[in-house]
């Protein structure tokens, strides 16, 4: 009685452990690896999906930015801005993991959309 009370609590913290030692590695390998959006030259601004296999997006490449269409087919450069967008402030997409999905509102939209899912209100 008291062994599977101890190898069911071991397991637990077994589990506990494992999923924040995935947690502090998928932190430090987006860190190391920079935002996916982009390079040290080119940033993605904003991307609209528009179907399926095809987005607009806006980026921008060393100062000058570009509207650009992007399927599985092609790359486009639709336009050049003339006035350039500024890059949205908080938007590393390293930002604060879990902590940062549950801040706020985020959480109530995220648990709204399941309940939406499943048919509960």
């Amino acid at each position: 009685m008291i062994g599977d009370f101890f190898s069911m609590l071991f397991a637990l913290i077994g589990t506990v452990c494992i999923i924040m030692l995935t947690y502090y590695a998928s932190r430090w390998y987006a860190r190391r690896m920079g935002p996916i959006a982009g390079g040290k030259h080119i940033k993605v601004i904003d991307r609209l999906v528009v179907s399926k296999t095809g987005s607009i997006l806006i980026v921008e490449i060393q100062g000058e930015q570009y509207v650009m269409g992007v399927s599985d087919q092609s790359v486009q450069i639709l336009m050049r801005l003339e006035e350039n967008i500024p890059f949205p402030a908080g938007s590393d997409m390293v930002g604060d993991g879990l902590k940062g999905l549950l801040k706020g509102d985020s959480y109530k939209s995220l648990l709204s959309a399941f309940k939406k899912r499943r048919g509960v209100d």
